[in-house]
């Protein structure tokens, strides 16, 4: 449990804002990655070719969902290599605001709470904007918004050591 005197973070909320400083860096890299480079186009060639060589491994009885989820993956990403720029856009802002937002919590204001959830949930939906929305795309969603609203929680619980 976390014991702190007046004005000093919690050992935990400070895990918390590494791990955080860690995604929202990453978050930028993927940005800079999607919005400025031809990386997303190379991923989609090497993903068309390695699900193209899975089908045709999978071709056969009872292959119809996997071969319509692999069919389904391929046009998701094919969809984000053509709108990699906004794409990698909405990365690089709600990265940049959820690092503001964890550097306010790391100095133990409330705001950055409030920046951080905006961010978090923003980044978890705007892309749908561009991709659609498939079967896919909500796995997607659900393991990402699992671990977006466990760090929501976990921030929350900390909000009475901020002010």
């Amino acid at each position: 449990m976390d014991t702190t005197t007046n004005g000093q973070r919690p050992t935990f909320l400070t895990v918390l804002c590494i791990l955080s400083f860690i995604g929202g860096l990453w978050g930028l890299w993927d940005g800079v990655q999607n919005a400025f480079t031809d990386a997303p186009q190379k991923a989609v060639e090497e993903a068309r070719t390695a699900i193209e060589d899975a089908m045709t491994q999978v071709e056969g009885s009872g292959a119809d969902f996997a071969m319509g989820m692999m069919e389904e993956g391929l046009a998701m990403a094919e969809s984000a290599a053509a709108n990699a720029v906004p794409l990698g856009y909405i990365g690089l802002v709600t990265s940049l605001l959820s690092l503001l937002g964890v550097w306010f919590m790391w100095n133990l204001r409330k705001n950055g709470f409030y920046i951080y959830v905006v961010a978090s949930l923003a980044g978890l939906f705007l892309p749908f904007v561009f991709l659609g929305f498939s079967m896919v795309g909500l796995m997607g969603l659900g393991v990402g918004g699992f671990i977006t609203i466990l760090f929501i929680v976990l921030y929350a619980i900390h909000l009475k050591y901020m002010n």
